[in-house]
């Protein structure tokens, strides 16, 4: 990575608040429009499937909410890279790579519950809701928190104490969710994703207002 991709702070805070908006409206698309339909929250696999083909355009938006969650938070690590690019360009040039192969992994599971989850029957269903929480929850989601890591690594003789602090449960609900998923336990992602969701969209906002008060 090189100098001319620095950003400026402000541009960086924009970003900021705007993957804080999209992971929050993701997370309440998630309760009111994803939950009927999703293994690690409700029902049996044939509830899944009814639910999904009987509201299947309620289920593609709440997935396209979850799309553009993804974008924003690739554009807000790629705000922080930009931003301490000068003082640790390895670091930063890693966590995007990570960033990158985690939103690959993540639109990947959410393609195919948008585009395949309500034609197959049961067993082909269950095995795509496993492969599907592989990729999204232990793959996406880990490079993510792997990536946010790497980015407060970089930017900590900068970002203020309260932030580092704040940050520290955000990583350890990232890798609590990343780890339920690999393993399968259902109560470990639901408590975890419940925990990650406000945290992160807090904390992104904060790192936001920090941003925006350094200028251009």
């Amino acid at each position: 990575m090189s100098v001319q991709l620095a950003i400026p702070p402000r541009t960086a805070a924009l970003v900021a608040y705007l993957a804080a908006a999209t992971n929050l409206a993701a997370a309440i698309a998630m309760l009111l429009l994803l939950r009927p339909g999703l293994p690690a929250l409700s029902g049996t696999v044939d509830q899944h499937i009814a639910y999904i083909a009987g509201h299947l355009t309620l289920w593609r938006l709440g997935w396209l909410l979850w799309n553009a969650a993804a974008v924003s938070l690739l554009a807000f690590y790629t705000g922080l890279a930009g931003v301490f690019v000068s003082r640790a360009p390895l670091i930063c040039a890693l966590a995007l790579v990570v960033a990158t192969a985690g939103i690959a992994a993540d639109l990947s599971a959410e393609a195919l519950y948008m585009g395949v989850g309500a034609d197959l029957g049961p067993g082909p269903f269950a095995a795509l809701e496993h492969a599907a929480s592989l990729l999204t929850g232990y793959v996406g989601n880990g490079l993510y928190t792997l990536a946010g890591v790497l980015l407060v690594w970089a930017g900590a003789r900068e970002i203020p104490r309260p932030l580092l602090l704040l940050s520290l449960p955000v990583w350890a609900a990232g890798l609590a969710l990343s780890g339920s998923s690999l393993v399968g336990f259902i109560p470990g992602q639901i408590w975890s994703t419940a925990a990650l969701m406000p945290l992160f969209v807090i904390w992104t906002g904060l790192m936001g207002r920090w941003l925006a008060s350094r200028g251009s």
